[in-house]
């Protein structure tokens, strides 16, 4: 299965280093460790955790080794997706797969070995006093601008960097001034000039047919690339909503639009198509932003 393992760069990992020169033979117990699942052949050893921790899958929904498996089993395997840290993409992509083989059930659809977030110079580590703790993160910035910048800060493949100073700078840069501002200033004209609600009065003018086709096309490219899991490219695509918004509200100049009675139906036209194009992006931004798209869709 080409795509078993996703990115290529995890594949072609695991076939270098352990495929290609030969499986070598997994130890199956442990002695290093006081706490476990003993085995019944000497009470010093206990089960190795990757052999029980991979059997959650299956256990976890009802499945049962030689028995009728309960309805969450049935319903719920294969997974189309492991979703996992590179880190232990081994072991769900070598062994998990013979454990499943060897039970004759269906292997899931799709593993994929998400990159690290790494602290500005290398891994945290308690040890060198460089962690960055999410909570503290949460309450300073909010969930929805910490979930924000990590998803957007994680390449397909590659790792990530988060510090504080890089957290300001995109959420001011992103958050504050693309996407904030543009929402404020649509609904502060919106309210000045029509009360709140605007209606497409059909003067149109070329830079609609623009805007409208780089808001349909993000769309679909955002959705294409949610499909390959290219989180980080997904918001960017939403993003180029925004940011064209911003360009829209340059190029018609709506504050003077305003000053003028008979370019009143064309202002109400170029209000309209900022509203329907913040709407489509925030709907687009729920997932990954659920409180900021529910506050702009109210």
């Amino acid at each position: 299965h080409p795509e078993f393992i996703q990115p290529v760069s995890r594949k072609n990992e695991m076939m270098n280093n352990f495929l290609l020169p030969g499986l070598q033979d997994l130890c199956v117990s442990r002695t290093s460790f006081t706490w476990g699942i003993q085995v019944d052949f000497d009470p010093k050893h206990v089960v190795y955790v990757w052999l029980d921790a991979l059997t959650n899958y299956i256990t976890g929904l009802g499945y049962h080794c030689g028995g009728e498996n309960d309805e969450l089993f049935n319903k719920y395997w294969p997974a189309d997706l492991h979703l996992i840290g590179k880190d232990i993409i081994r072991f769900h992509t070598i062994y998990w797969p013979i454990f499943l083989m060897a039970l004759d059930l269906p292997l899931p659809k799709q593993v994929f070995g998400h990159p690290w977030l790494l602290q500005g110079d290398g891994k945290m580590s308690k040890s060198k006093g460089n962690v960055i703790y999410a909570d503290d993160l949460v309450d300073f910035f909010g969930v929805d601008a910490v979930r924000y910048f990590v998803l957007h800060e994680m390449p397909f493949e590659n790792d990530g960097v988060i510090t504080w100073e890089l957290l300001v700078e995109r959420l001011n840069s992103d958050l504050a001034n693309t996407l904030g501002n543009l929402v404020n200033r649509t609904i502060s004209m919106t309210n000045k000039y029509f009360d709140g609600v605007v209606e497409n009065k059909g003067v149109a003018e070329e830079v609609d047919e623009e805007l409208k086709a780089v808001v349909l096309s993000a769309k679909a490219k955002a959705e294409e690339k949610m499909e390959e899991l290219r989180v980080a490219d997904t918001i960017s695509e939403i993003f180029a909503i925004f940011k064209r918004c911003n360009k829209y509200i340059d190029e018609t100049m709506p504050w003077a639009l305003a000053k003028e009675e008979d370019k009143k139906d064309r202002l109400a036209t170029v209000l309209y198509h900022l509203v329907e194009s913040i709407t489509i992006g925030a709907s687009l931004l729920e997932p990954f932003m659920p409180e900021t798209s529910e506050k702009i869709l109210a």
